[in-house]
């Protein structure tokens, strides 16, 4: 086949399978409601659950959290007002830079999808950015709309975004950020998982303090670049599991991508290690999910303790 012939025929084999993964999650009764961040799914026993883990949940068993309140309250040396304002304050950090990322996500969304008809709708998220935000953010664009036609340069074909994917067996669910399907050197089909990612470089590189990720990635330290390689191939996972019994099921990995924009306009990719990879899809996936949701719970129950007690104390 010829260019044109070879992109013809992935686009019908994108179609299929997304008639596919839309089949098994009504299946599934699979849905998620982006508002309240909720996933719904049947497990195997019929019962509709809103309780599966999330990709990003599932990887926080495979490092230790930062804790917030401990550090916060040290920091502050027992002051719970001064704590409140520290707190504050790294919220508001943490935002300013979601504020960035959600518009450089959606708009890169939005223009990928426009190169295929726009055949789905995409929701709007709120961000708000100042001037600085808006230039650096477009600059971030420019580089994703460069890794784009490097894809396509590559042969690969838009497969999906935000894929809503879940699993009843596996028992977590997630939505990739884009995944691609294209034809390897020997002419297998394949799929290819990347993800646009705009934090400072700083997160993705190992200081002093930086500690190992836990088992079975303790050789790897704990990088936001390592979280990526752990949730991409999670994503990955997720997605055979939903082609199970289809003609695609045993469709190739052809590897996973992390695209690390940059407001000098530059982007660069980390590619997963193949070994990596097959680690993340042959593991046990929830080893410690126990631990992680008791302490996602404790952590609410902490917090409104801290409120509580900030009322009472700024009340008289």
């Amino acid at each position: 086949m010829n260019k044109k012939e070879t992109k013809k025929e992935l686009l019908r084999i994108g179609q299929e399978i997304r008639d596919l993964i839309d089949n098994k999650q009504k299946e599934l009764e699979l849905s998620f409601v982006e508002d309240d961040h909720i996933y719904y799914i049947k497990d195997k026993n019929g019962k509709i659950r809103t309780d599966f883990p999330s990709v990003s949940t599932v990887i926080k068993q495979f490092y230790n959290d930062f804790p917030a309140l401990d550090k916060s309250l040290d920091m502050s040396n027992g002051d719970i007002i001064k704590q409140d304002e520290l707190l504050r304050e790294w919220a508001g950090t943490a935002d300013y830079a979601n504020n960035k990322g959600s518009r450089v996500h959606y708009l890169l969304e939005m223009d990928l999808l426009s190169e295929y008809g726009s055949y789905k709708e995409v929701r709007k998220p709120h961000f708000e950015c100042d001037e600085q935000q808006i230039i650096d953010g477009n600059r971030m664009i420019d580089a994703g709309h460069n890794f784009i036609r490097k894809m396509h340069r590559r042969g690969a074909v838009l497969l999906d975004t935000e894929m809503v994917l879940g699993s009843s067996d596996l028992e977590y669910t997630g939505q990739p950020d884009k995944m691609w399907i294209m034809f390897d050197k020997e002419g297998n089909l394949g799929v290819v998982i990347s993800d646009w990612k705009t934090n400072k470089p700083k997160n993705f590189q190992v200081h002093a303090y930086t500690e190992p990720m836990l088992p079975p990635f303790e050789d790897h330290m704990d990088t936001a670049l390592a979280h990526y390689m752990i949730q991409l191939p999670l994503y990955i996972r997720l997605f055979l599991d939903m082609l199970k019994g289809t003609k695609y099921e045993n469709i190739k990995v052809l590897g996973g991508i992390i695209v690390h924009l940059t407001a000098e306009g530059i982007f660069t990719e980390y590619r997963i290690p193949k070994s990596f990879s097959d680690t993340v899809l042959t593991m046990p996936p929830l080893p410690r999910i126990k631990e992680v949701m008791a302490k996602k719970y404790s952590d609410i129950e902490r917090e409104k303790k801290r409120i509580e007690e900030l009322d009472k104390l700024l009340k008289g």
